[in-house]
């Protein structure tokens, strides 16, 4: 691997380097574990010019996943940092499509077109859940209390439906108030993490669109905050980017 870095969004960690050629499973199953810390996913930036970079983007188990925003974010600081682009507006081409991110020092934004969601709610364990998509599937939950709730029997009661064959990320959340929700998620291909760029996304929306909190916004995950804000179709999305 070249220049391997270990990096942070928002609590959600990555071994990040440049991208060489395409990995098998196997390849990136091996990676993450000689990984010196426990990381969500692995990261490959390949420079396509000056203002532009591919993500290559694998969970932790080797499988891919449509969208990462979190993993775009520090695909977007490894490169302005290792000299691959040079400006900090950078476009970040990743199987969902092409995502504007910018940096400034260890904050970074990216913007994005707005997730659906179905209005019709679902009952699952007695708890209302919304499905929604940003190119990746996401299941919003609503709950009492985040911090004392059983994800882990809460997620094998989702995947034991017939619904939910191909996995779906599970997005709890409790409202703190009109402009902070509270958080936890369970992403597949990887299980519990810290954080989740899109499912925030979704569930910002999800809520924004049906007047439950406002526009600029908070999301706290255990691994940090992510500032959200609307305008118009496009959705931005702020959080910190830190070195390991």
């Amino acid at each position: 691997m070249n220049n391997p870095e270990y990096m942070s969004g928002t609590g959600n960690n990555f071994v990040v380097s440049e991208y060489e050629k395409p990995k098998t499973d196997i390849e990136i199953i091996s990676i993450v574990a000689d990984s010196l810390i426990d990381v969500d996913g692995v990261i490959f930036v390949e420079k396509i010019d000056n203002q532009t970079i591919k993500m290559h983007y694998y969970n932790n188990d080797g499988s891919t996943a449509e969208l990462c925003v979190n993993g775009v974010r520090c695909a977007a600081k490894y490169a302005i940092d290792n000299s691959i682009v040079d400006t900090n507006n950078i476009t970040v081409i990743a199987p969902l499509g092409n995502i504007k991110t910018v940096i400034n020092e260890d904050s970074v934004s990216i913007e994005i077109l707005i997730p659906s969601y179905d209005e019709e709610k679902i009952i699952i364990d007695n708890h209302e859940c919304i499905k929604s998509n940003i190119g990746n599937p996401h299941l919003l939950v609503k709950v009492d209390n985040v911090d004392i709730f059983d994800l882990e029997k809460f997620v094998e009661k989702v995947y034991a439906m017939k619904d939910f064959e191909n996995g779906i990320n599970i997005e709890i959340f409790n409202m703190i108030d009109k402009k902070i929700i509270n958080a936890r998620v369970h992403e597949r291909g990887v299980g519990e993490t810290d954080a989740c760029g899109s499912g925030a996304i979704c569930m910002f929306y999800y809520l924004y669109d049906t007047s439950q909190i406002n526009n600029n916004s908070i999301i706290l995950y255990p691994g940090g905050e992510l500032e959200m804000s609307i305008k118009k179709d496009i959705v931005t999305l702020t959080g910190k980017v830190t070195y390991l």
